[in-house]
């Protein structure tokens, strides 16, 4: 089931005479003319409740609201808003407090003017989505998300869409940077643990309650081991497909531009592999009782598989000592090397399962009312 984590909207009032809403306004005026420009306003951030933001503006004539209506006056995310009236109802709580006039739905459109030679686009008489990012949540086992990560970061996606695979595989992302979309693959635990440490870094830190619902969460999601997928619909997409009037569009019609990850999950089958150090194997299996054994052995190991004739090097005792304790995990030293007849560090291989996460009952689910009712403050 996705849930929408993002969304940029914006509204413009022909009629002008809003209030200006931004940190700064700069006045222009046409050197040559004289004429007076429409004032430039950057954005105002309001901050409210766990560290939430969203950023506001208006020029006096368009509204832009950009953020994550699901994370707002929230502690998390986990699971979100699945509808965009839901984020357009907080967006219009936060605008009715700043003396600005809410997002309204598009009930007809027509094309705009455009220069000869160019196609022409449409223009409607409500709000405009230039960004939106829908999510969903994967269980796909505890200690299996970097193995599914990095099995899907083999794929292309979609139309020639190439992985990015960060180097501790726990993220990848297909079309970085793009004006079109960009997809994700990511580790939900980890992502929740680093947030929790930039927030205990703050001078206010973290309140007891919350840090133990988010302790609670970060343990759930390692347990069934989360991963996160997301697509981040892109202005220049959501107008090739007309995707972008609220109140025309619908959840459904997005369905379509956001199953490039589901399409790769059904033609590959990614497996989780453990593998164990021969220390820690010879450690698990009660062949030596202490890590110095362990290491001693593991390293007269490392050498047969270079190539050493560990009879030269030992004496006979030592020889079999070390070939008795390797023969008890399956390793004999006795024998040459042959890289093609084993996998010596190789534990236990699966395939990884992926199914929807359960949501447990503790779980907080979001609710917009609750989130309007939440104070907030301009921060910048």
């Amino acid at each position: 089931m996705f849930f929408i984590d993002q969304l940029f909207i914006q509204q413009d009032h022909h009629e002008g005479g809003l209030p200006l809403v931004g940190r700064h306004m700069i006045e222009k005026v046409d050197l040559e003319t004289g004429e007076k420009l429409p004032p430039s306003v950057n954005q105002k951030v309001l901050e409210g409740s766990f560290s939430t933001k969203l950023t506001v503006r208006c020029d006096g004539n368009r509204v832009r609201v950009e953020g994550n209506p699901s994370r707002w006056q929230r502690v998390d995310n986990l699971v979100g808003l699945q509808s965009i009236d839901e984020c357009v109802a907080i967006y219009n709580h936060v605008l009715e407090s700043l003396g600005l006039p809410p997002f309204t739905k598009n009930t007809r459109f027509a094309h705009r003017q455009s220069p000869d030679g160019r196609s022409s686009s449409l223009l409607g008489n409500g709000a405009e989505i230039t960004l939106i990012d829908w999510t969903r949540n994967h269980e796909v086992g505890k200690g299996k998300e970097q193995s599914f990560i990095r099995g899907l970061s083999s794929m292309q996606i979609g139309r020639g869409r190439k992985p990015k695979l960060y180097p501790d595989g726990n993220t990848c992302n297909w079309g970085e940077g793009s004006e079109w979309m960009m997809s994700k693959l990511y580790n939900k635990a980890v992502e929740l643990r680093r947030h929790l440490k930039k927030d205990q870094r703050k001078k206010v830190g973290v309140a007891p309650d919350v840090l133990e619902y988010v302790t609670n969460l970060i343990n759930y999601c390692e347990s069934a081991g989360v991963v996160r997928e997301e697509h981040s619909l892109r202005q220049k997409l959501l107008k090739r497909h007309n995707l972008q009037f609220y109140g025309i569009v619908t959840e459904q019609d997005f369905l379509p531009h956001i199953q490039d990850i589901e399409n790769a999950m059904k033609t590959i089958q990614v497996s989780h592999d453990e593998h164990q150090s021969i220390a820690h194997q010879l450690i698990a299996s009660g062949v030596v009782d202490t890590m110095r054994k362990a290491n001693t052995t593991m390293n007269y190991f490392t050498m047969w598989q270079h190539g050493t004739d560990l009879r030269q090097l030992l004496s006979q005792s030592q020889f079999y000592e070390h070939k008795a304790r390797l023969k008890a995990i399956g390793i004999d030293i006795g024998q040459q090397f042959d890289v093609s007849r084993m996998c010596p560090t190789l534990k236990r291989s699966e395939v990884i399962e992926v199914k929807p996460l359960c949501v447990p009952d503790w779980y907080k689910m979001p609710v917009v009312a609750e989130s309007n009712v939440l104070p907030f403050r301009a921060v910048a």
